[in-house]
């Protein structure tokens, strides 16, 4: 037992030393740091949807895919714009208690950084589609760049920062002992004004529909611990 302990003593005696040289049980500050910068909302998404009601349930399908087989047609001759078809369901109308009939809907998502060339398909489905939103955001590449640029510019400011603490404090220096760089989730979108979600006659052309994308904020945040020397 005697030798046991007389080991253990030995073998925590280095780990003391170093402990009481490098420990991190002393001087340690918590900060952060941020930059923050606006973009471009270079990219245009349009949620619009096939919407249609029957009596019968088993004839709202056919109803259904032939519009929207029609907006895949047209979506298709614009290599500008990517198309992509979303959710399908069928709901039941009631009159008091009693099914009455069924509404099927259908979602088309068109995104593309041609707004011109979106905007004009937007035009052209809106006969027999209805535009449900519209909205703008960077696109990945412009999103990266900016967060690339950001985050140097957060890491300087945590530097800047630390060194103030320090030479605040009365130190002499600092080391970083731990850091995490985050960036904001993606920027909230930018619902366009002028879009009309009123169903039109018929006969009647369709409205050009007026966009703004104007741009999204994009933040990378800096924060970490220090121990002051």
């Amino acid at each position: 037992m005697r030798s046991l302990m007389l080991a253990l003593l030995m073998f925590a005696a280095p780990l003391a030393l170093a402990a009481g040289e490098h420990g991190l049980d002393y001087n340690l500050v918590r900060l952060d740091a941020s930059a923050t910068a606006e973009v471009k909302n270079d990219q245009m998404r349009v949620d619009l949807v096939v919407e249609h009601n029957a009596r019968d349930a088993g004839a709202l399908p056919e109803l259904v895919n032939s519009d929207m087989r029609w907006a895949l047609e047209a979506s298709a001759k614009r290599s500008a714009v990517r198309a992509q078809t979303g959710e399908y369901s069928t709901q039941p109308e009631y009159a008091s208690t009693r099914i009455v009939g069924w509404r099927a809907i259908q979602e088309l998502r068109l995104e593309g950084e041609d707004f011109a060339a979106v905007s004009a398909l937007v035009t052209e489905l809106q006969q027999k589609l209805q535009v449900r939103s519209m909205s703008f955001v960077p696109t990945r590449a412009t999103r990266l760049k900016a967060e690339a640029e950001l985050t140097r510019e957060a890491l300087k400011a945590f530097g800047e920062r630390a060194k103030l603490i320090a030479e605040s404090m009365g130190a002499k220096g600092y080391e970083v002992v731990d850091i995490n760089v985050g960036s904001a989730p993606e920027p909230v979108l930018y619902r366009t004004r002028g879009v009309s979600m009123m169903a039109m006659a018929a006969d009647a052309a369709p409205a050009p529909v007026a966009v703004e994308s104007g741009t999204a904020s994009i933040t990378v945040s800096v924060s970490g611990q220090i121990q002051l020397r």
